[in-house]
């Protein structure tokens, strides 16, 4: 009522409700459109003409991998287990200098 912010984030779980628990939400939905972005550039990648699908979305694509995105950290520890999430050193482009 004074205009002072009321958020308390001191550590005390008595406040996870206010500070941690939408983090951590924020964490899992970004993670999940960038987890369903990252799928859908590789899955065109493969296609005819992957930049025009990048540009026009493949709205039945998209929508498929969009429902099974919920499951991204289990998918990533997956792929980073297997090292399919990191690209090899042999494959990253470093600019001279």
């Amino acid at each position: 009522t004074e205009g002072l912010p009321h958020l308390v984030a001191d550590g005390r779980w008595s406040h996870a409700a206010e500070f941690i628990l939408p983090g951590f939400g924020f964490i899992y939905i970004s993670g999940w459109i960038g987890w369903v972005g990252r799928k859908y550039v590789r899955a065109v990648s493969t296609t005819k003409n992957p930049a025009e699908s990048e540009i026009i979305i493949n709205v039945p694509l998209a929508i498929k991998i969009m429902t099974t995105g919920y499951i991204w950290p289990i998918s990533a520890w997956q792929e980073l287990i297997s090292g399919e999430l990191i690209a090899p050193k042999d494959e990253v482009t470093v600019s001279p200098r």
